[in-house]
């Protein structure tokens, strides 16, 4: 397995804060790691892209612990929360190509990495002159992500992605993950806001007081109760809050209610017309 972890514990101060833990994330998917803030998700990051040491149990990426020596960091990459104010070049190309220069690619190689890396991320050609101090909260935000999948890593970790974006700024992101997916890179995406990414997961592991649960099929999760859960045919639990989307707990309570609702949409827009259709507003 590409990510294997295995009874995996991590505390803070003798506090545990990542409780042994085990989980599988194959290859080539968008693994959305979802939990309440607290709950451990960036401590499982910071684990997995070998930056701390757990106390015991392991993790391998493609059979090597990322912590070692031996272990090519080019292969993995994570992205911080709020990742633009790590920003320190004083031009956008000179940012996106420094972890290139630093990891020693050709010279020959750099300017088509650095050209590749934009495009995905949706950022203008125009703005690789410029100071990235003077650009908008989004194009920063996009800057720094180029700058680290400009390795073309195999995986990537982001944490908390959305934070601090606009619609816009969050439906872009959305689509260059995806983009990236097709490129062949595995992704998670450790995060609290589901109502967005809920859309673009091929597996949801839920995160709760140090323990994982998963990976499921987003359906399973969607339709899981309060707490965890693991889907709508085993019983719901109430040991945690209730991490779906906003769009589903509000069909839920319309169905409490006797309006009948169909399936759980994936999106809002799916939810829009799973409404209209109920409520019989088709002609208004």
């Amino acid at each position: 397995m590409p990510i294997s972890v295995r009874d995996l514990v991590f505390s803070y101060f003798d506090e545990p804060v990542v409780r042994g833990v085990s989980a599988d994330f194959g290859e080539g998917a968008i693994h959305l790691v979802v939990g309440a803030t607290g709950s451990g998700k960036t401590t499982l990051g910071l684990v997995l892209a070998g930056l701390a040491r757990p106390a015991s149990g392991s993790v391998t990426v493609d059979g090597c612990d990322p912590a070692s020596s031996a272990f090519d960091r080019s292969r993995l990459q994570l992205a911080f929360q709020f990742p633009e104010v790590q920003i320190f070049e004083s031009s956008v190309a000179g940012e996106i190509e420094y972890g290139l220069r630093n990891f020693g690619l050709p010279p020959a190689e750099i300017e088509p990495r650095r050209d590749w890396a934009i495009g995905c991320v949706g950022l203008a050609a125009a703005l690789l002159a410029r100071d990235p101090s003077s650009l908008s909260f989004g194009e920063r935000r996009k800057v720094a992500l180029a700058s680290v999948i400009a390795l073309k890593p195999r995986y990537l970790i982001l944490d908390e992605p959305l934070a601090g974006l606009d619609w816009h700024g969050r439906q872009s992101l959305v689509g260059t993950i995806i983009k990236l997916k097709g490129e062949g890179m595995t992704t998670l995406v450790l995060t609290h806001e589901t109502d967005l990414v809920a859309e673009m997961g091929d597996t949801v592991t839920v995160m709760a007081g140090g323990r994982l649960e998963g990976p499921m099929p987003p359906e399973a999760f969607l339709n899981s109760g309060p707490g965890p859960g693991t889907g709508a045919s085993e019983p719901t639990r109430s040991d945690g809050p209730d991490l779906r989307p906003d769009f589903v707990l509000a069909l839920e309570h319309l169905k409490r209610r006797g309006c009948p609702t169909g399936p759980v949409p994936r999106t809002v827009e799916e939810t829009a017309r799973a409404l209209v259709q109920s409520l019989s507003l088709g002609g208004r």
